[in-house]
């Protein structure tokens, strides 16, 4: 976990003190939820670094709004997933586009099974935000850099670009780790899209 104050370079968009609704981490080796200065009552991973039970598991008991879209992902862990429509405890969430999403001991999990399919991802995302817009979710991108390999610099702006339109429509916010080995000048495209760079 890195200090806020160690990774901070405000770009003078829409940030406040408890961070911007889109912010870029930078930091080599973060994941995006770990360098959020905010608490989210709601939070929407979209991994393309880690299995989706890692990802749930750094949330502990705090999983009644808490999903993982996990790109590239059959699920790992298939034999501990059952199928479930009672998502959220006392209630029905949506289903993703691969149908009911899984419930796991630590939260929900939605797969994408080709890591190229970012409209699925954002599909799924965008779900999820129209249902907890009332809890004023945060959503969680790690990583950029890999999202780019999966795919193109081209794809992955676009696709930042409609879940940063669509977060800021839902009063939600986005927070996205770039990862590591973009090229400066791809790193450069992305930045235009965040109120806030750390």
């Amino acid at each position: 976990m890195i200090k806020i104050s160690e990774a901070e370079n405000h770009m003078g968009g829409g940030a406040s003190d408890e961070g911007g609704d889109a912010v870029l981490v930078r930091a080599s080796g973060v994941a995006a939820a770990d360098s959020d200065p905010t608490s989210a009552t709601a939070a929407i991973g979209v991994t393309y670094r880690f299995d989706a039970e890692t990802w749930l598991d750094r949330w502990g008991d705090n999983h009644n709004h808490v999903v993982a879209v996990s790109a590239g992902e059959q699920s790992r862990s298939a034999a501990a997933v059952t199928q479930s429509r009672s998502v959220s405890k006392g209630g029905s969430g949506p289903s993703g586009p691969s149908g009911d999403p899984m419930q796991v001991e630590a939260g929900i999990v939605e797969t994408v099974p080709s890591a190229s399919d970012v409209g699925a991802a954002g599909a799924a995302v965008h779900e999820y935000l129209a249902e907890w817009e009332e809890y004023g979710p945060t959503v969680y991108v790690d990583s950029l850099a890999e999202i780019v390999d999966a795919t193109d610099a081209e794809v992955t702006f676009r696709f930042l670009h409609a879940l940063v339109a669509r977060a800021q429509d839902a009063d939600a916010r986005v927070v996205a780790s770039l990862g590591d080995g973009l090229p400066a000048h791809v790193e450069e495209t992305f930045v235009p899209l965040f109120d806030e760079v750390r």
